[in-house]
């Protein structure tokens, strides 16, 4: 759990800190990570266990917080994939990364 919060908050602190968008996207990515292995280390249970055929079943654990953490992986793999898109696209025409620069540019 402890790890979960220091990736939590090393992503947090990068994304504020960095001024790069592909660090930035990189910082999302690490929190999201953080985010996704504190759900996973909350919703364990010291009692419940897998169920094994041919011994006595122990009381079931709930699989649904791990079909929620998994289908969020896939989710937030599918928006970075288009977001790197859209960084690498916005390079190209605006030759910066920085997003000071880029703010500039717009007004």
């Amino acid at each position: 759990m402890v790890l979960a919060v220091l990736l939590a908050g090393l992503g947090l602190f990068t994304l504020i800190v960095r001024r790069e968008l592909i660090f930035k996207l990189l910082a999302l990515n690490v929190a999201s990570g953080g985010a996704s292995l504190f759900l996973v280390a909350m919703a364990r249970r010291a009692g419940p266990g897998v169920p094994i055929l041919g011994l006595e079943p122990p009381p079931a654990a709930d699989p649904l917080p791990q079909a929620l953490v998994l289908t969020a992986i896939v989710i937030h793999f599918a928006t970075l994939a288009l977001a790197l898109v859209y960084v690498i696209f916005l390079t190209e025409h605006r030759h910066s990364q920085d997003v000071r620069r880029l703010e500039k540019e717009e007004e």
